[in-house]
Parts: C-alpha cells; structure tokens; sequence
C-alpha cells in the first residue's frame, strides 16, 4: 500500500504522508514547485543519472543501402553477375494514438520486426532514452521507424511511408557493406589505405592466353571455351554446362558476429552475485541490418549475422511471458514501449560482449536502478513458471504487460486489464498504486487512464517499504513479483468472472477507505467484498513469502509482515520468508489486515506442529498439504475461505484439525 507521495522543492525530492487524503492537494500545492518530477523512460543511462536524455541527431547520411549504390559496390568488386533486388523497405509509421501504437507493436512483434524512435540514416550526436519528431507535439505519438520485408503488409489505418527501398547482403558478402559504405562516405567504415581512396578488395583480373575469335578464356577450365553457349552457360567438357556462381569475397576484416553475457546484480546472493537475465530480447543494429535474439539460460547470447565495424546492442525486457514497461507522468504514449537499455556501441571485438545491470543505492531515482529492477522483475517471471511447473501449480498467462513504478512504496496491483475489459479507472486506485494522477494537468488524465485501463496487467513498485533504498533487496522485489504473478495464475485458472469479482471488491474498498488505514483491503467488515479478498490475497501472500524462501533460503534478507521484519534463523530451522508465515498472528488487531490469513496455507503443509507454548500464535496440527493441493482445491465458484476449506481433500484423516485450524484464523 503507498503511503507517501513525491514531488520537487528547489530540486529536491519530498515525501508527503498521504494518510490524510483530504489535505494532500494542499500540501502538493504549497510546498511543491509547479512541476513535479518526470518519471524516467528506460534508455541510455545505466548508473547514477536521473534526468533522462533526448537523442540528438545530426545530419542525415547517405544511404549505402540504396539498390544503385549496392549495384556500385557488387560491380566494384567483381560481381557484376549478381543480381542487386530489394531484400527490404525502409518505412516508418504514425499512429495517431496510444491504442494503434499498442496496435502496431503487436503486428510488428509477430513478425519478429522492431520499432525504433528514430531515423535510421543520422548522425547520432547524443544517444538518448527518447526521440521525438521535432515537428510532432510531445503529447502525441511520434514517427516510428522499422525495416519491413518486401512483402510487408502496412496496418489498415495507420498512416504509413515507405522511405526507400533497400538491399542488405548476405551474410557472406559484408564486404559489399564495406564498399557501399565508402561509396556512401562513410567514414568509420573505411579501412584501407590512403583514407579509402579506391574500391576495397577489387578483384583484379590477371593476363589470360589469346584465344580464337568467338571463344574465351574459361578461368575454371582453364582453356578458351566457345562463346556460342547460352547466357548464364559455359562450355566445359565438350558441352555447355551452367555456369557456376562466383565465390563470395571474404568477408570484411572487421566483421563479426556479436556474442556476450547479460546478468544483474542479486544483494542477496554472496557467491553468485551477478546472476544471469535469461530469456531477454537482445537487438543488434547497424543502419538498416537488424537482427534478435535471446539469452540463454546462462544470459548469454549469440547473433547469427556478422556486424561490420561498429554495432548498437540494445537489450528489451521482453519476451513470450512478458513485457516490463515502465510508469510514465509525461508523454504517456511511451509507456507502451518495454523497458530498453542500450548497452553499447561495439566495434574491435564483438564476440565477448558483457553488461551487468547494477542496483544504484544513493536513490531510487537513478536510470540505473530502472534496468535494474526491469531485470529483477523479467528473471521473477522465469522463476516463477519453473516454480510452477516443478510443484504443479497453476502458470500465469502469457503475454503479461507488467508495469514497474518508482513511485510507490512497496506496492503492487494486477487488475488483468490489458487481458479483460474494464470500463474505468477510479481516481482512488491511480493515486494508490500509480500515484501519478495527482501530477498530471487536467488534460492529461485521460490520456494516462486510457493507457493504463487497456494495457496495464500488472503493476509493481521498485521503491520500497521505505526509503533507505540501501536496504532495499533483491528477494523484497521478487517477494512482490511472486505474489502479483500468483494472482494472474488465479485469474488464467478461474476466468474472468472470479476474477473481475476479486478485483472489483478491492477497487471497492479501496474508494471506501481512501482516507484512512485501511486501504487497500478494507477492515475485513464488508460481506460483499471481504470474504473473496481474504481468499485471494491470503493465498497471493503465501505464495510471494513461499517461493521468495524458495529462490533464496538462507541468504534471503528480513522478511516483513505484521510490522516485523524477522531474521533468517529467528526461529530454528526457518529462513526468513517461511518465519513470517509461520509467526503470523490472526489476532493481532494492530495489524489492519489480520483477517486475511497469510499463515494458513504454510500452517497446512509444513511439518512442524508448532504450539502457541513454543512461541507460534496457533496451534498447528495439520502438516502434509502441498501447494498443488492448495491451487486445485480453487475453482470459480469459489468465493469464500469457509467454501474453499471444504473443497480441500482430507489427507491423512485430518478433517477435523484441518476445520480447528480455520477456526483459529477465523474461518
């Protein structure tokens, strides 16, 4: 739940309590400068920085890739024979708004095509987080550049420019890269001597014997050969056989195929603290050849087509299961992209390539801590379909669009609302779990909801409980990310109707209880709403602590719940998350949420048969129950914990301590 506010005083930061709603606007008003802080888009900085940068561009180019410039080049070099067609177009689009920008990403991800902000044929004079089209407002969608196969079908509606037609050799014949590039002027493509004053590599043609009129000298047969054969024949053997292809050059000096390793820094881990970021989109670019691929379970990755002289890597937190965006207070359409870090520009050797994404302590709001938490929460989902799969519970959706904000603390929400329809987004729920409504001027808001109403899946803070963001861990974030992805595998299991009745309860409380501690849940009074909340949410807990236990076990840090935060081995045998199960107490009032059982489930599967007289709140008889079990005994017509208790299956001839045990939670 948020519990405090940002703006911008004299260039720094302040946290306003928010507890009492009613005044927030005059407190934003009077000690808050007329702009409050921009929130970062992923882009180029990846360390202390916290002001994102535009991409300044330069002049434009020629474009070596023009059908008759490549026809120079392959003739430059010997190759007049080859045919010179168009391999692809260079085209850009402009959506006239977030939903056929959201459109068009889709048809272009399908296709395995990227999108870029910018003009391709540039000098790059600042790489940027952003670009926008000088002649277009930043409050509207700006040109979006790609390179499209020729038989690339524009989306109806779209407004839609094909820039040039262009031709990229095969991988073999980056040489002809090389010569176009110089045709082109080129400069940090010439590599011969003399500055590059003539054709690279020109096949010169050495002194052939006299043959008789009408016959040739056949370099293969080594003998004149009658030039009465047909086009593309030759005459070998005593007859006219096809004439073979020439041999492709070598490939350019400096080309190569661009191969390396993607991981981030894990606080929690001694011995292995840059883990790998698997399953990641890695992008190479040069000019108009592109290329995707992924990392492997060991982040490491490894293109296919060789990159001449210089090549941008980009890395997208994207794939099948989900995308990582990031909330955004201005140009809101820019949410819709992942988050993309470049991570740079590479010439010399290419094939050992290695970044690490690091957590920035001195604030939150470091672009470095962005990619960071981008990375935390993409491995987060990993993480969690294996869990799944290894304990046979339930699997999130694919093709989740998880949002991450540096604007809440601690917080997180998954309404599903990019996969089921939702009509509204009340001012309540954006200022608890987006904050980023009470920044906006009145035009804004539509535009923002409108975005987040038809995109957002799920959202999740990268802040903290506080804000000594020192203290601030890996497995706090992933807690968080376990719990959210528990809730989309409830809603991919029990389909919508279940699901828009759990998400509209907490919509409901959270209005009802904006000003006062109880949001977002309410005080567990509301028979309507708080039965299927306790259900929900208490299994959503469980699971966040559980698999949290599971990724990290001893080296997890303090674990908190009921205003606690309880060390690793503070009770014996237990790690951190697991304990913060297991001390939880139902009837600790102090707590707003008590009612809602997070120590249930851990009460049913573990062995231990902890007595309040050795320092547990319950009295635990029940062990044995897997997290399996606990998935399968939900269906949809579930809405209750006193419905889903009995639909657990009795093991062991455990009936009636598997009843005593939701008796002392409540239920």
């Amino acid at each position: 739940m948020l519990l405090f506010v940002s703006c911008k005083k004299n260039n720094t930061e302040l946290q306003i309590d928010h507890s009492d709603a009613n005044s927030v606007m005059a407190t934003l008003a009077s000690d808050c400068d007329t702009h409050p802080i921009i929130d970062n888009m992923p882009g180029y900085n990846t360390n202390t920085d916290t002001t994102e940068l535009p991409t300044i561009l330069g002049s434009q180019r020629n474009n070596p890739y023009t059908l008759s410039r490549m026809r120079i080049a392959y003739d430059n070099l010997g190759y007049a024979g080859l045919a010179v067609n168009a391999t692809n177009l260079y085209v850009r689009f402009l959506p006239n708004s977030a939903s056929q920008l959201s459109t068009l990403d889709s048809i272009m991800d399908s296709q395995n095509l990227e999108l870029f902000d910018a003009p391709m044929d540039y000098d790059v004079l600042q790489e940027g987080d952003y670009y926008q089209d000088p002649s277009i407002p930043d409050t509207s969608v700006t040109w979006q550049y790609a390179v499209v196969p020729t038989n690339f079908l524009a989306p109806a509606g779209i407004t839609y420019e094909v820039l040039s037609q262009i031709h990229i050799p095969g991988d073999d014949y980056t040489a002809m890269e090389t010569e176009a590039e110089r045709l082109a002027s080129i400069q940090d493509s010439i590599d011969c001597s003399e500055g590059g004053a003539g054709p690279l590599a020109k096949i010169i043609q050495p002194n052939f014997p006299q043959c008789p009129l009408d016959y040739h000298w056949d370099v293969t047969a080594q003998e004149c050969v009658c030039n009465c054969c047909p086009e593309g024949y030759q005459w070998s053997g005593n007859k006219c056989v096809p004439k073979p292809p020439p041999p492709p050059p070598s490939p350019a000096t400096d080309a190569q195929v661009p191969a390396g390793n993607i991981t981030v820094s894990d606080n929690n881990l001694a011995t292995t603290p840059t883990p790998p970021v698997r399953n990641l989109r890695v992008v190479a670019k040069r000019w108009f050849k592109i290329e995707r691929t992924y990392t492997d379970n060991n982040g490491h990755f490894q293109f296919t087509k060789r990159f001449k002289h210089s090549v941008k890597i980009n890395v997208k937190f994207k794939n099948d299961f989900a995308a990582i965006k990031v909330f955004r207070l201005t140009s809101f359409w820019r949410m819709l992209y992942p988050v993309t870090a470049n991570i740079g520009v590479f010439g010399g050797n290419k094939s050992n390539i290695n970044h690490n994404f690091d957590k920035i302590n001195t604030t939150v709001a470091a672009m470095g801590n962005l990619f960071w938490a981008g990375a935390t929460v993409h491995n987060s989902v990993q993480e969690y379909r294996e869990f799944a799969a290894q304990e046979n519970f339930g699997l999130p959706p694919t093709g989740l669009k998880i949002f991450i904000t540096r604007w809440a603390h601690g917080s997180g929400m998954t309404p599903m609302w990019n996969k089921r329809w939702f009509s509204g987004l009340p001012q309540e729920v954006a200022f608890t779990f987006f904050v980023g409504q009470l920044y906006l001027p009145a035009a804004g808001v539509t535009a923002f909801l409108t975005v987040l109403k038809h995109e957002l899946d799920m959202g999740i803070s990268y802040r903290g409980a506080t804000d000594d963001y020192t203290n601030f861990f890996s497995d706090d974030l992933k807690t968080t990310t376990y719990h959210e992805l528990t809730h989309s595998a409830h809603y991919a299991a029990l389909g919508n109707n279940w699901y828009s009745q759990f998400v509209t309860a907490e919509i409901d409380e959270i209005i009802n209880n904006f000003t006062s501690g109880n949001s977002p849940y309410g005080d567990g009074s509301n028979q309507s709403n708080s039965p299927i909340i306790a259900l929900g949410e208490s299994w959503a807990y469980h699971m966040g602590q559980f698999l949290a236990d599971r990724q990290y076990g001893n080296q997890s840090s303090c674990a908190g719940e009921q205003g606690t935060c309880y060390s690793n081995g503070s009770i014996t045998g237990l790690n951190s998350h697991r304990i913060a199960l297991e001390i939880f107490n139902p009837t600790f009032t102090s707590d707003p949420f008590y009612w809602i059982p997070k120590g249930l489930y851990y009460d049913l599967l573990d062995v231990r048969n902890e007595t309040i007289a050795t320092g547990g709140p319950i009295d635990d008889n029940v062990s044995g129950y897997t997290n399996q079990q606990f998935f399968n005994a939900f269906n949809s017509s579930i809405t209750s914990l006193e419905a889903y208790r009995q639909n657990l299956p009795n093991i062991n001839n455990q009936a009636v301590e598997v009843i005593n045990l939701f008796q002392q939670y409540g239920y």
